[in-house]
């Protein structure tokens, strides 16, 4: 399904938001949003209790989020891969027919992040 993307959070004491369009995929024991940021190619995919985050473009970068746990954020330079701690203090996942939400508390490095991302149906589809 077709969807606006909205991207908020708070890190390092900094706020920043993003909006695009996306798309919503549902399977069986996951979903996932593909959408753009600033020119950059992106996928948000939860599947169980884990949530990836990737981005390929100028920089690129692939994140895990378990909650309680810690992973590693893959940074990504040309051929260069930087691996960067992280630990994942909380994460809130929701799925409805008119979109979903992901919830992150999270630390990258020694930076902590307070992150919402939506994405919300465009337009209703008739109900009979």
């Amino acid at each position: 399904m077709k969807v606006r993307v909205n991207v908020s959070s708070v890190s390092g004491g900094q706020q920043f938001n993003t909006s695009s369009i996306g798309e919503l995929t549902i399977g069986e024991d996951e979903f996932s949003v593909h959408y753009y940021s600033e020119g950059d190619e992106c996928r948000l995919t939860v599947r169980g209790g884990e949530v990836t985050q990737q981005r390929r473009g100028n920089l690129g970068f692939e994140m895990r989020f378990i909650e309680g746990e810690d992973t590693l954020c893959i940074l990504r330079e040309g051929e260069r891969e930087f691996p960067v701690p992280l630990h994942t203090f909380a994460l809130g996942i929701s799925l409805s027919d008119d979109g979903c939400s992901v919830a992150l508390r999270y630390a990258l490095g020694d930076i902590a992040t307070e992150l919402v991302f939506t994405a919300e149906r465009i337009g209703k589809q008739l109900r009979r």
